[in-house]
């Protein structure tokens, strides 16, 4: 767990300021505010579909070191950089047309996670899709999603693709309004589900050797505005997970 001290001054800003909507969106809390959910990866191979047809490398969470092969046969420079998260996001979502993730990801949702709560959920057409290349730094910072969509009834998914932990893995606030952050270790063949709404959440530098390449979305029950159905659908998710 992290708490915010003069040695964490990025999550300062983040935590400063709450105002009295924020304070009622508050008092509807679900039974868990993040949850995981396994799931079967030869039902549902996004990774296979990932390395293999997109990235054409065997190894996702290695995807690195096929770059830096690449950089070095044309003498480019072997550092990376935050950018370079952002320019291979960018590149894969390009080739994901005729893949077969996205219709994998509508598959995801529509018979599995909409199976399990037994209602039919509002999602993002096409999930984000996130790269987070070791020694870099995330080019997001910590953030709760209500500020940026003012939507009160949507909860967060979030799908690695690669095992996940520490700084490679995805860290939320351990509770609304604390100010404290902590990694949530994620293995393939889990989906994490979060209030991220409400919670701050974000990434820290990738000190381990491996890529991060997740999928990312914001669920609803259909038919959903408010925040009680957000905290409606988590605890659907708490009941069955």
């Amino acid at each position: 767990m992290v708490n915010v001290t003069p040695s964490t001054l990025e999550l300062n800003k983040v935590f400063a300021g709450e105002n009295f909507t924020h304070a009622c969106i508050c008092s509807h809390t679900p039974l868990k505010n993040w949850l995981l959910i396994d799931f079967d990866i030869h039902q549902f191979p996004f990774a296979k579909i990932m390395s293999q047809q997109i990235l054409k490398c065997n190894n996702i969470d290695k995807y690195h070191e096929s770059i830096m092969a690449q950089r070095a046969q044309f003498g480019l420079p072997q550092k990376l950089f935050s950018q370079d998260n952002l320019f291979f996001r960018d590149m894969i979502i390009t080739q994901t047309q005729g893949s077969g993730l996205i219709e994998l990801y509508h598959q995801f949702i529509n018979k599995f996670l909409a199976y399990k709560v037994a209602h039919e959920l509002s999602f993002d057409e096409r999930p984000d899709i996130r790269v987070h290349l070791p020694g870099t730094l995330p080019v997001s910072e910590f953030h709760d999603d209500y500020s940026i969509t003012h939507h009160f009834e949507q909860i967060n998914m979030w799908l690695p693709l690669v095992d996940t932990a520490g700084t490679s893995t995805l860290w939320l606030e351990s509770d609304y309004g604390t100010g404290q952050v902590t990694p949530i270790d994620v293995k393939y063949g889990q989906v994490l589900l979060f209030d991220g709404g409400i919670l701050k959440h974000g990434s820290r530098k990738n000190e381990t050797n491996n890529t991060r390449i997740s999928l990312e979305s914001k669920l609803s029950l259909l038919g959903a505005g408010l925040r009680a159905d957000a905290v409606h659908l988590l605890d659907r998710f708490s009941f069955v997970q």
